[in-house]
């Protein structure tokens, strides 16, 4: 079963709104510093003074899951406690998409056998696509992906928690697949994605107090005078950051970051 209709998230939203003061901006936002990314495997972080930064990431799993039809380019992988974690895509014959996941507990050398996350994809569009969103939280896993639906195009977050992978919710639906990032801390998850609606490119963050059951908020990360891709996103207590690559850039390495306090 997939998530509810748009209409039903409005409602709860709706009451969820009679609750608390909605009125004010989920974030609020400081000015955009330019930043640099290393290369290799790095990722965006919050130090405790509430700086981000982009640090070493954890390196390369020893091997990649053994699957049908697997887009080594997708594949995310992040450590929980006890497992590594790894998510992708893996095409079918008629170049729609399956989202799997494995997970490993001798660093990827070896992987469970793989299990379906979302099973409903209905494009086109092979290994051509944005890869998966993935961060852990203990051994709770959080993904966040786009994805053409029968009900339309999107981008969609489920988790897997107490054994199985729940029910993917709609984050917001649009005209193109785009990328995401994904970060989470306690019932708090924050989803940046490429705005897959209209001709201006920003990075725009989908905020959830309830664990990912719905999104309440939904705030613009960039300027207007921002044309922005390939977002990343992270979490530290009440400070969300929010990095991207500027479109036209000649340094594949050049970084925004910009940093908010959550509301």
């Amino acid at each position: 079963m997939r998530s509810c209709p748009v209409v039903l998230l409005g409602l709860a939203f709706s009451a969820l709104c009679g609750l608390q003061a909605c009125d004010k901006p989920p974030v609020v936002w400081n000015d955009p510093l330019s930043a640099s990314e290393p290369s290799g495997f790095s990722q965006l972080v919050i130090d405790s003074s509430g700086t981000a930064r982009f640090a070493a990431g954890q390196r390369a799993p020893r091997s990649l899951p053994t699957a049908a039809g697997l887009c080594a380019a997708s594949v995310r992988t992040a450590p929980g406690l006890a497992h590594l974690y790894s998510v992708w895509w893996s095409v079918r014959s008629d170049s729609s998409a399956v989202l799997y996941s494995a997970s490993s507990s001798d660093a990827g050398a070896t992987w469970s056998v793989p299990m379906p996350v979302d099973t409903a994809d209905r494009s086109a569009t092979g290994c051509t696509r944005p890869p998966p969103a993935l961060t852990v939280v203990g051994d709770d896993v959080h993904v966040a992906y786009a994805m053409t639906a029968p009900e339309g195009t999107g981008v969609f977050f489920t988790h897997f928690m107490y054994g199985m992978f729940h029910s993917p919710v709609a984050v917001i639906y649009g005209e193109r697949l785009v990328a995401t990032s994904i970060a989470a801390q306690g019932d708090t998850v924050a989803v940046a994605y490429e705005e897959p609606n209209g001709t201006r490119e920003r990075i725009d963050v989908a905020l959830s107090t309830t664990m990912g059951h719905i999104f309440e908020w939904r705030t613009e990360a960039t300027r207007d005078v921002d044309n922005a891709r390939s977002p990343s996103v992270a979490l530290r207590r009440k400070t969300i950051a929010v990095a991207w690559m500027p479109v036209g850039t000649p340094d594949s390495a050049a970084r925004v970051v910009r940093t908010g306090r959550l509301q």
